[in-house]
């Protein structure tokens, strides 16, 4: 069994993506974090690392969605 976690690239990722969907552009280490958790929420959930904007905080006015892609995750086994 694995339990999964959201490494420097993947917060990279998020970074991109928010700087790139999100109508505010500051993110401080502590909300990236909080976005990479919601990430891990869902790996643990049997989803993919998936964060979602709601559309009044995306600049585009829909919800947006980012999955951040294998390189930034990290598989850690638990020994049962």
């Amino acid at each position: 069994m694995h339990y999964y976690t959201i490494n420097q690239n993947g917060i990279a990722e998020i970074k991109d993506f928010l700087s790139t969907a999100h109508k505010p552009q500051h993110f401080d280490e502590g909300m990236l974090n909080a976005w990479a958790s919601a990430a891990e929420f869902q790996l643990g959930e049997g989803n993919g690392a998936s964060i979602e904007i709601c559309s009044f905080f995306s600049k585009s006015g829909r919800t947006e969605t980012f999955t951040v892609s294998a390189a930034g995750i990290d598989a850690h086994a638990i020994d049962e």
